[in-house]
């Protein structure tokens, strides 16, 4: 008789997955692993969204300061060697099923060894951090930075097993990586010239009343004028000395940036690559193209960069209204973002096919072979 069929799969959960515990369980605790993890906090606690103001910050920048880096190390030290000996623990004393569960129920309950009037060597570790500073922070400031503590290392150590584990049964030249790597200049040249053809066709055609782009509001028609302006502007209009690798590529149809722009898409594609990394898309699976994309939208200094090279290099007149220009500012952040999630999505999906050592059927030549079809097309 067949099994009756349930009520639909249960969800993934990446934060930690059973299989890995044996993983976990046997990460070796040198100090050179140890550094690894403290190294990773120093580069993104400042960064992270829940203590970059107020109190938490300043005592962030107490903690991670040159003149306690001794008790920090300490600190760090005294999470990772818990986190191990946890992970063991939880390993041997319990069936596949629940050494999860188990492990991430002692690693929260590890948390309250933190808390203030603790005899533990943990909070005595604190109390030495913060009687070291000239301020005072209260309780819920304290609790609020070692939480976040607390949930960095767990996210760091999980990575590095991960991608370790990645690493050693990957074949070839192949490596894991965790995100995006740097692209070169001529990748933000053709990423930003393809997104500026896209809104210059946009505004050309809908200002020209071709069918299907819609019609066009008598307050919208003025906004658009000046916005296709500036974007003309923003492209390159002599080829002529444009590297060698990108006049390979054109045939006198692509449009690339001005060279002004080069810095501003270098800080764009920086930014993105910090957000888009494993670890946040494990923390924000439902959210986490909106929160890659807010955060590069909102960042008021890309904005303002972007703001000095219009004014620089289009009419005063039409660069001066703050309106138009920061509207075309989020509609080329948003693309450039979005092509450079996508790739990280897809690489990402093309390394666990082939950690896994399934085929993978991710064409990494598609943009060539675009082109070369649109130009084959073209000549007949």
């Amino acid at each position: 008789m067949p099994k009756p069929r349930g009520r639909g799969k249960k969800k993934a959960d990446n934060s930690l997955n059973a299989n890995e515990m044996e993983d976990l369980s046997t990460w070796i605790c040198s100090s050179e692993e140890v550094n690894k993890v403290e190294q990773n906090l120093r580069l993104n606690l400042v960064k992270d969204a829940r203590i970059n103001k107020g109190d938490r910050k300043r005592l962030v920048e107490h903690l991670l300061c040159d003149t306690e880096k001794q008790n920090f190390g300490l600190l760090m030290n005294g999470f990772c060697r818990k986190f191990s000996t946890l992970a063991q623990e939880a390993y041997n004393s319990n069936i596949a099923t629940y050494r999860k569960a188990a492990f991430s129920i002692a690693w929260m309950k590890f948390l309250s060894n933190f808390y203030p009037g603790k005899i533990t060597q943990e909070r005595m570790i604190v109390e030495r951090l913060l009687k070291s500073s000239n301020e005072v922070f209260d309780a819920h400031c304290v609790h609020g930075v070692l939480s976040v503590l607390h949930e960095s290392v767990y996210l760091a150590i999980h990575d590095h097993v991960r991608i370790k584990k990645a690493e050693t049964e990957s074949t070839g030249t192949y490596k894991a990586r965790s995100q995006l790597c740097e692209e070169s200049e001529d990748t933000l040249y053709r990423y930003c010239g393809a997104s500026l053809h896209r809104m210059i066709k946009l505004r050309e055609e809908t200002l020209a009343g071709k069918k299907g782009r819609g019609e066009l509001s008598d307050e919208r028609e003025p906004v658009m004028t000046k916005e296709l302006q500036i974007l003309r502007e923003l492209v390159i209009k002599d080829k002529s000395n444009i590297p060698e690798s990108l006049k390979t590529l054109d045939e006198g149809n692509l449009k690339f940036p001005r060279t002004e722009l080069l810095s501003f898409l270098r800080s764009v594609d920086n930014e993105v690559r910090e957000l888009a990394t494993d670890s946040n898309l494990r923390k924000y699976p439902s959210k986490f193209l909106t929160m890659c994309q807010n955060a590069v939208l909102n960042n008021e200094t890309l904005e303002m960069d972007f703001r000095l090279i219009v004014a620089a290099i289009v009419e005063a007149e039409v660069a001066s209204d703050a309106k138009i220009v920061n509207g075309l500012y989020h509609a080329l952040v948003s693309k450039l973002a979005n092509t450079r999630i996508n790739e990280f999505m897809n690489a990402r999906m093309e390394r666990e096919l082939k950690t896994q050592g399934k085929v993978v059927d991710a064409d990494e030549m598609l943009r060539p072979r675009l082109k070369a079809y649109a130009v084959a097309t073209k000549r007949k």
